[in-house]
């Protein structure tokens, strides 16, 4: 992944994913969500549950409320990833804490023999740069600093419109 220290930029995707444990090595995507921004305007969004072909924890389900049951006869990550690819086009990728959400996309995309080089950027690094010393840079704790709706964390979706808006407040701070 080419990882940009600043960026500003206006027009990009963030992306979110949920998966069945914090290991890029061994856990698996269960939701994918992504956010088009153009010019600082959301225009777009991206969102598919993905059958991880695992079970996914008990305790990955009390925290995103994703079930066994909803993502049973769901694309596979090698389905969704290449209409992912589309929607991300050539734009920046914006993550929160983007070395989490990247470790899967470059693991899965290397599985299909592909791989991307659009500019990424982490607003978990911008916002540390931007705002020092505050107590916590959770992205929920971000969101509700800067007044940014996050009505259902932990929902991929929901986490990527969050970074989008927290991206583009942390430009202009």
């Amino acid at each position: 992944m080419n990882y940009v220290s600043e960026g500003g930029f206006r027009s990009f995707v963030t992306l979110d994913f949920e998966t069945t444990g914090l290991s890029g090595k061994t856990d698996r995507v269960t939701e994918i969500g992504a956010v088009k921004v153009r010019d600082g305007e959301i225009v777009q969004r991206f969102s598919s549950l993905v059958d991880p072909g695992r079970a996914i924890p008990h305790q990955v389900t009390v925290l995103t409320g994703i079930t066994n049951q909803m993502v049973a006869g769901q694309p596979k990550i090698r389905e969704i990833l290449p209409v992912f690819l589309g929607f991300l086009g050539d734009l920046p990728l914006v993550a929160h804490n983007a070395p989490f959400d990247c470790q899967f996309l470059e693991r899965d995309l290397l599985a299909m023999g592909r791989s991307i080089d659009n500019p990424v950027a982490d607003t978990l690094r911008v916002a540390r740069r931007v705002c020092p010393g505050l107590p916590s840079y959770k992205l929920g704790e971000l969101t509700a600093r800067f007044a940014i709706p996050l009505s259902d964390a932990h929902r991929a979706w929901c986490d990527a419109e969050a970074t989008a808006r927290l991206y583009l407040k942390l430009q202009i701070i």
